[in-house]
């Protein structure tokens, strides 16, 4: 597999619809490499639980919710 290039990573809001997502960042990498000549790659942030207390749980504990 080829060596990744510079990452750039997008966090979206709640209201920003599935559907929009995917063409946004294919477009935003492309003019990215068009005008920068670099290799890069747009991803999505993808958030993770948030909640302090199940991220201190086992997987046990949180199996049993």
């Amino acid at each position: 597999m080829s060596e990744p290039g510079l990452q750039v990573v997008v966090r979206f809001p709640v209201g920003v619809p599935l559907d929009i997502q995917g063409p946004f960042l294919l477009d935003a990498e492309k003019r990215l490499r068009a005008s920068t000549g670099l290799d890069v790659r747009v991803v999505k942030d993808l958030m993770g639980d948030d909640s302090k207390l199940r991220v201190r749980m086992t997987i046990e504990q949180r199996n049993k919710l």
